[in-house]
């Protein structure tokens, strides 16, 4: 365990609870550990690669596109969505060092 000697400020603990909030569902946990395994995926190789519905990819990929968690690009009729906040990485960094994964 690690003694910090700084205490958080009030508006870091809102910004963490924030992106938390965003990413704690177990779908949007295993999108992000997706996309930084195998970089920017098309939507349809997200919503295969995770065995869901492609409606229920879609509704949690926009979600966290919309709070600046991933970026989204068009080309032609497909979309391409890719990590675009790093410190999100680092949660899935922790859950693989913390948890029996």
């Amino acid at each position: 365990m690690t003694i910090r000697s700084q205490k958080l400020s009030v508006e870091a603990v809102r910004q963490a609870a924030t992106m938390l909030k965003c990413i704690g569902h177990p779908i949007r946990l295993q999108i992000i550990e997706l996309l930084d395994r195998t970089g920017e995926q098309n939507v349809t190789a997200i919503y295969e690669e995770l065995e869901i519905e492609q409606a229920v990819a879609s509704q949690h990929l926009n979600l966290m596109r919309d709070k600046g968690i991933l970026a989204s690009r068009r080309e032609g009729v497909n979309v391409y969505y890719s990590i675009d906040d790093p410190r999100v990485t680092q949660v899935i960094d922790c859950i693989h060092d913390h948890c029996d994964v």
